[in-house]
C-alpha cells in the first residue's frame, strides 16, 4: 500500500489548503443560519394589515363598532385628514388600506342609490383586499337590518351584525409528518454544499494525480515492480477515502451547527439529505479525474477548481435560486449536473409522506445525477485512453540518432 500512504502524504502536505477552504464554507454556514432562523409552529395566526380610517361623517353607533370590529383583524394606524399624510402613508407602505366615510353615508343607507365608500389599497396585495371583505361584510348586514326594521336600535343593530360576523367554522388541523420540517438553515448549507464539495475534492484529486505525473516519478514507477493496475487502484483508493472524509467532516459539521433542528426532522428525511449529497460527491469526484487529466501545474489547479465549482453552483442553482432564473438561463441549468442536485433538495426539503408516489422525483433527480457521473466517468476513459495511446505512440517512434 505505498501508492496509498503517498496519496495521503500529498494531501497532508496540503492541508492548510483544505482546512481554510472548509473553515470558511463553515463560517458561511454559521451565517447562513443566522440569517435563516425560522420557528415553525403548527398552530395559526390571522394576518393583521395597517389600515386607517377616516370618518366624515360623523361619530355613530355604526361606526364605533365597525372600528373594534376591524381593530380585531387589522393593525388601526391613525392618519390626519390631508391628502399629503394619506399619499405619504401609501408611498412609505406604512398603511395596506385606507378607508373614507364620506359625509352622508350613514344617512343614504336605506336609499336606492346609498353613498359609496372610499378606498384605498395596495394593488396585487391580499391584506388591502382582506380589509376591504371585512368592511364590505360589515355594512351589507348594517344595510340589510336597516331595510328589514325600518329605522332600528343603531346600537344593537351592531351589536347583532358583530355577532353574526364573529361566527365561524370549525378547522381541523393535521400534520402528516411527526416532526418538523426542515430548517431552513440546514436546508441552506446543503444548497450551497455543491461549490466546497467541487473544490476540495477538485484541489486533493488534482493534487494526487500531479505528484505521480511529474517526469521523475512516472519514471521510476515504469521500472518499478509495481503493476499499472495495482498503482492506479491504491491511487483511486486513496481520492476515494480523502474524499469519504471530508463528506464525513461536512455532515458531522452540519449536525453540530443545526443540531436543534436536526434532532427535531424525520430521520428518513436527514437520510435522504444525505444521501442526496453523497451521491454529488461521488459526480465531484469523478470530475476531478476528468479535470486531472488536463491540469498541469499548481497555479492551472487553482483556476480549475474555482471555475468548476462556482460555475456548476451559480448556474445550478446553488446561490442562486433557480425560481428567479430566466427561461434561457434555466434551460441551460437543466443540462447541469448540480441543478439536479438542488431540484433533489428542495423534493426532501417538501415530502409530507413516504409512499413510492411522494419519493419518485426524489429517486428521479438522483438517478440523473448517477447518470452524470457515469456519463463524466466514460468521457475520462475515453480521453485517458486516447492520451496514453498518444505517448505510447510517440515512445514507438525512432529518430536517426536511435540508427
Amino acid at each position: 500500500m505505498r501508492v496509498f500512504k503517498a496519496c495521503l502524504l500529498v494531501i497532508k502536505r496540503r492541508m492548510v489548503t483544505f482546512a481554510t477552504y472548509f473553515a470558511i464554507f463553515i463560517g458561511l454556514s454559521i451565517l447562513l443560519s443566522q440569517f435563516s432562523k425560522e420557528s415553525f409552529n403548527s398552530g395559526f395566526e390571522e394576518n393583521r394589515p395597517e389600515f386607517t380610517v377616516i370618518n366624515r361623517d360623523g361619530e355613530t353607533p355604526y361606526t364605533e363598532k365597525m372600528m373594534d370590529f376591524l381593530k380585531e383583524h387589522g393593525t388601526y394606524v391613525p392618519l390626519e385628514d390631508s391628502m399629503e399624510a394619506l399619499k405619504d402613508a401609501r408611498f412609505n407602505d406604512a398603511v395596506s388600506y385606507i378607508l373614507i366615510i364620506p359625509e352622508g353615508f350613514q344617512d343614504a343607507l336605506q336609499k336606492d342609490k346609498p353613498i359609496k365608500l372610499l378606498e384605498n389599497m395596495t394593488q396585487n396585495s391580499a391584506s388591502g383586499y382582506q380589509m376591504s371583505s371585512y368592511v364590505n361584510q360589515y355594512w351589507n348586514y348594517i344595510r340589510t337590518w336597516e331595510k328589514i326594521g325600518g329605522n332600528p336600535d343603531k346600537e344593537k343593530t351592531a351589536d347583532k351584525v358583530l355577532e353574526l360576523l364573529g361566527t365561524g367554522a370549525k378547522v381541523e388541523k393535521r400534520q402528516y409528518l411527526k416532526t418538523q420540517p426542515v430548517s431552513a438553515g440546514y436546508q441552506a448549507q446543503y444548497q450551497v454544499a455543491p461549490y466546497i464539495i467541487l473544490v476540495i475534492c477538485v484541489l486533493c484529486i488534482t493534487s494526487i494525480f500531479l505528484s505521480f505525473q511529474r517526469s521523475d516519478i512516472r519514471m521510476r514507477n515504469m521500472c518499478g515492480p509495481l503493476k499499472p493496475f495495482t498503482r492506479l487502484w491504491q491511487m483511486g483508493l486513496g481520492c476515494a477515502s480523502v474524499g469519504i472524509v471530508f463528506w464525513i467532516l461536512l455532515t458531522i459539521a452540519g449536525f453540530i451547527i443545526y443540531y436543534d433542528s436536526v434532532k427535531e426532522m424525520d430521520i428518513r428525511i436527514t437520510a435522504l439529505i444525505l444521501l442526496n449529497s453523497f451521491v454529488m460527491l461521488l459526480l465531484a469526484m469523478a470530475i476531478s479525474v476528468l479535470a486531472a487529466l488536463f491540469v498541469r501545474d499548481a497555479n492551472t489547479q487553482n483556476a480549475v477548481a474555482n471555475i468548476l465549482a462556482l460555475g456548476l453552483s451559480f448556474l445550478g442553482g446553488a446561490f442562486v435560486p433557480t425560481s428567479i432564473m430566466g427561461e434561457s438561463v434555466l434551460k441551460f441549468a437543466k443540462c447541469l449536473p448540480v441543478y439536479w442536485y438542488e431540484e433533489c433538495l428542495n423534493e426532501i426539503s417538501g415530502l409530507t409522506g413516504f409512499g413510492m408516489e411522494n419519493l419518485m422525483p426524489v429517486w428521479k433527480c438522483m438517478g440523473i445525477l448517477m447518470g452524470f457521473t457515469a456519463a463524466v466517468l466514460c468521457i475520462t476513459l475515453a480521453v485517458n485512453k486516447q492520451k496514453s495511446g498518444a505517448e505510447e505512440s510517440f515512445g514507438s517512434n525512432k529518430t536517426e540518432l536511435e540508427l
